[in-house]
């Protein structure tokens, strides 16, 4: 069966049923984009594989009484972040997670967003300077958005922030990476990928 062709609806279904493959196949879509994620709050790779881990065997242990209403890509960032911050301040103990959370790179992922759109800067330290200055709440709305492609109303949830305060973290977070960018870095093909997505979805 191509599980990819299935609506989230009818895939979950399956799992719902007992198909130890499209779990698998859930499993396979999303644990890399979890993982990476994951490297935005703590780079204890081992805390992260253990998040997964625990994330999943939460779904299959639960796939008889767990019903998932909105995407199952939501689900699966929702429990993740929620277990992995609680888990990562319990091992900061004297730091907060946005202390530790900010001490974390975001220039890759971001990196990701223009190569995948054949955007090349002429430096990347620019790049890296200009995410720096990023408070934290942007840089994490514009990642979710851009390379996780997940809806307004999804960020809002996940993030437990109200809809129209995501667009503003966002339109505030690409309008100061075009101030810290130059004019030539920050083309018109960069604009229209940011804030054509901005506007339209």
């Amino acid at each position: 069966m191509k599980f990819h062709t299935l609506k989230d609806i009818e895939l979950w279904k399956l799992v719902a049923d007992g198909d130890q493959t499209a779990f698998d196949h859930i499993y396979l879509t999303h644990a890399k984009d979890l993982y990476k994620y994951g490297f935005r709050f703590t780079q204890d790779t081992e805390l992260i594989k253990d998040v997964i881990q625990d994330v999943f065997i939460h779904i299959w242990e639960s796939k008889n009484v767990l019903f998932i209403n909105k995407s199952i890509k939501f689900y699966l960032f929702s429990c993740f972040r929620r277990e992995v911050i609680k888990r990562v301040n319990v091992a900061c103990k004297y730091e907060s997670i946005e202390d530790y959370h900010s001490k974390i790179s975001w220039e890759v992922s971001f990196q990701e967003i223009l190569e995948e759109n054949q955007i090349s800067l002429d430096s990347t330290h620019k790049l890296s300077r200009a995410i720096d200055a990023l408070p934290l709440r942007q840089k994490e709305a514009i990642y979710l958005r851009y390379l996780q492609e997940l809806t307004y109303d999804e960020i809002s949830e996940l993030m437990g922030v109200q809809i129209p305060s995501i667009y503003n973290l966002i339109f505030k977070g690409i309008k100061s990476l075009k101030t810290v960018l130059s004019h030539s870095d920050f083309t018109s093909k960069v604009i229209f990928l940011f804030f054509f997505n901005l506007h339209w979805y």
